[in-house]
């Protein structure tokens, strides 16, 4: 069993207004409700019907609380149809605590809306990216009273090219003046975490502060224990994404990085939208047959509790205890190395 640390006194931004750090309960830390080509959408209405969209989402939520869910993560930020609205109207019908991200999702580089203006651009200015994504945490998301909890960008270089570096030194302005952890959509396969970790770092951002996302897709033990070694907190939260990683290979190296002593770093989740454009309903069923919000709690961490040095305690830090902390924004605690002594030979 794992020994908790005192409940952070912060107040969580959600949705439907602030909630104490202590009833967040179990806690999805990377997940979405919409995933959407927003000019799509808005030029062809008939590809999606919102009412319907609004009403499966609520059907899943009330599946995810009577598992236990209490809390979900919406990493859905600017670049993938982001719609406070849509959002709010879900969150208003259900007793799951929905804490919402700002950031940029742009692979590729930096959006065109950004893409001339700015640091290093034709139009030398402030990157007009930071006072946006300020606005979202520190007043609210499009003129509401949603405030954001986290701070997000992409990139799936190697190594980080220059429009990472760019979206890193505006995501460390907006953590440096909020506080809010940063996440960091990486290239898993790649292997690419431990350099965005330390392009933080060289913007500011302690490593403790940062979530690597997508690391659990690796298959590479030793370069997740490196990137572990850094300091930050890995994301295992593509459970149920088959083609990226077996739960079954998830599990193993989650469960060695516990008993290596990371266990404080590791968030498990599913990257779960209720509806992705992306795909149809019948392609997406196909790929990923039985993708959901509690396919983590109903089939992932049963199998997880044989692993050995697995228990309840560990189950219960990596849902609730990792999760809360990291939204109260408090830095992940430095990894203890618990591999044995090395000896140069005499």
């Amino acid at each position: 069993m794992t020994t908790e640390s005192p409940l952070p006194h912060d107040q969580i931004p959600t949705v439907c207004g602030p909630v104490a750090a202590a009833e967040l309960g179990i806690t999805l830390a990377h997940e979405h409700l919409f995933v959407l080509s927003s000019e799509f959408q808005s030029n062809f209405p008939h590809l999606w019907d919102r009412e319907a969209g609004v009403r499966e989402a609520v059907r899943q939520l009330e599946r995810a609380y009577a598992a236990g869910v209490r809390t979900l993560v919406d990493m859905t930020v600017l670049g993938q149809g982001r719609d406070v609205g849509l959002v709010r109207a879900v969150a208003e019908q259900t007793p799951v605590h929905i804490v919402v991200a700002t950031g940029v999702y742009s692979v590729d580089g930096i959006p065109l809306f950004a893409r001339f203006r700015g640091p290093g651009t034709p139009i030398e200015s402030e990157d007009p990216l930071i006072e946006l994504l300020l606005g979202d945490i520190t007043t609210g998301i499009a003129g509401s009273d949603v405030r954001a909890g986290l701070v997000k960008f992409a990139c799936e270089r190697t190594p980080p090219d220059a429009a990472a570096h760019r979206m890193a030194a505006v995501v460390a302005e907006v953590h440096r003046q909020t506080g809010v952890p940063v996440v960091v959509h990486c290239d898993p396969f790649e292997g690419n975490g431990t350099e965005l970790v330390r392009l933080l770092e060289k913007e500011g951002v302690a490593a403790g502060s940062v979530v690597v996302a997508h690391a659990g897709d690796s298959a590479d033990l030793e370069g997740l224990r490196a990137l572990a070694d850094t300091g930050c907190m890995l994301g295992y939260d593509r459970y149920g994404m088959t083609p990226f990683a077996p739960d079954e290979q998830r599990n193993a190296t989650l469960a060695a990085l516990v008993r290596a002593g990371h266990i404080a770093q590791l968030l498990v989740s599913q990257d779960h939208p209720v509806h992705i454009d992306y795909l149809t309903a019948e392609q997406r069923e196909r790929v990923y047959p039985g993708w959901s919000y509690v396919h983590l709690l109903e089939r992932a961490l049963p199998q997880l509790l044989n692993e050995p040095g697995i228990d309840e305690g560990a189950v219960h830090t990596l849902l609730v205890d990792n999760p809360r902390r990291l939204l109260s924004r408090i830095a992940a605690p430095q990894p203890t190395d618990t591999r044995p002594e090395v000896r140069d030979a005499a």
